[in-house]
């Protein structure tokens, strides 16, 4: 969720960090230079029990534009809008749901806002500056131009080349297009600019929901959320450590010397978590949980001159993702103890509930959100 201060500022190869618990897990070489744990998360995540992974946040100039490609060509539900006058912002979330969505011409929006934040399933924040679709020279960064950082949003679909063809057909601007080993996939732009990943699910789909047919197929899934990092050591300890995600996959590619390590929250074992970049791609596109994708580039860890960019200075695209959490003065208050930057401590904003930034190791921000309930008993798998 967006707030004030977006206006306001511009022991071994395998070693866990010294402020952190050792996993208990196996360790196998992947490359010469690089290992890796699988891990069974058995303590309490600093930010609390059953975290859920509820948003990506992006900025967008025209939100009839913006509303049109994820609820129209998408086929995401728009759940509701919160707007702050005082502050000249709108706040649009969509998501893959079945249920029933609060009334805005019935539901106050405090009440409508504590409905949202107990939602269990992912959402996308659309942020909305009043006025930006008014200015023809008004832009957000995608980050995949310099300053690089965030790098897409991720579906799974039936059929990426159907999809493509429906969205082009549509008027979608279409990136790239892929085939490989590991399945179709391919990219597309929303109006922003910002990418689109779609990517081809291991089989049809089987679910039983009974929702609408889309442009890009039956039953798509909000799969991942992509950023590019620096140091992946740092940065698991703040996945793991601190937010209590567990490690789904580890992709290595070495011609491009390139690493991805998928994080989420799950009950499903991860069984090809020690397998080949092919088994852990067949097992990430059989997944129906949200996810983040980190892309690790070797060598920056030692490379002083490498840093990414959040996307909360200019120039300005993506936001942050956010959880929903119990207790966000405790999450933040075991988060700093830890050594992480607490970027807004948690309290009010406006009407909505409370809230509190931190920052990961590369600066991206993560928002928590205190929830009312006690969240949900196992982590959320689209039915």
């Amino acid at each position: 969720m967006a707030f004030l201060l977006l206006w306001s500022i511009g022991a071994g190869a395998c070693r866990v960090g010294f402020t952190f618990r050792r996993f208990p897990g196996v360790c196998r070489p992947i490359t010469k230079r690089r290992c890796i744990h699988t891990t069974t998360m058995s303590q309490e995540p600093l930010v609390g029990r059953n975290p859920v992974f509820a948003q990506t946040m992006i900025r967008i100039k025209d939100p009839e534009k913006s509303k049109d490609f994820y609820g129209n060509k998408l086929g995401m539900q728009l759940l509701t809008r919160l707007d702050f006058p005082s502050l000249t912002f709108s706040l649009y979330f969509f998501a893959y749901t079945q249920d029933k969505v609060p009334s805005m011409d019935v539901e106050s929006q405090p009440q409508r806002a504590q409905w949202l934040w107990n939602v269990p399933y992912p959402t996308l924040e659309l942020t909305h500056n009043w006025g930006t679709e008014k200015d023809p020279n008004f832009a957000y960064h995608n980050g995949n131009e310099d300053p690089k950082g965030f790098g897409h949003i991720g579906f799974i679909v039936d059929d990426v080349q159907q999809a493509v063809q429906a969205l082009s057909n549509a008027g979608v601007k279409v990136i790239s297009t892929k085939d490989s080993k590991n399945g179709q996939v391919a990219y597309v732009a929303d109006p922003d600019g910002y990418w689109i990943q779609l990517m081809s699910r291991k089989s049809p789909s089987s679910s039983s929901t009974q929702e609408q047919e889309t442009l890009i197929g039956k039953d798509p899934v909000l799969s991942q959320t992509m950023f590019r990092i620096k140091d992946p050591t740092k940065s698991r300890q703040f996945y793991e450590n601190g937010l209590g995600m567990q490690l789904i996959a580890r992709l290595d590619y070495p011609e491009e010397k390139i690493s991805h390590y998928y994080y989420g929250y799950t009950e499903q074992p991860s069984p090809h978590v020690s397998g080949t970049n092919q088994e852990q791609m067949e097992y990430l596109r059989s997944t129906r949980f949200p996810k983040m994708l980190l892309e690790h580039r070797w060598g920056t860890e030692s490379d002083d001159s490498v840093s990414y960019h959040n996307g909360n200075k200019e120039p300005r695209g993506f936001g942050h993702i956010g959880l929903t959490v119990d207790d966000i003065y405790r999450a933040c208050e075991n988060m700093e103890k830890a050594g992480f930057k607490i970027v807004r401590k948690p309290g009010p904003f406006q009407d909505v509930g409370e809230i509190a930034f931190v920052a990961d190791p590369d600066g991206y921000w993560v928002e928590l959100i205190k929830r009312s309930s006690s969240g949900p008993e196992k982590p959320y798998s689209k039915p």
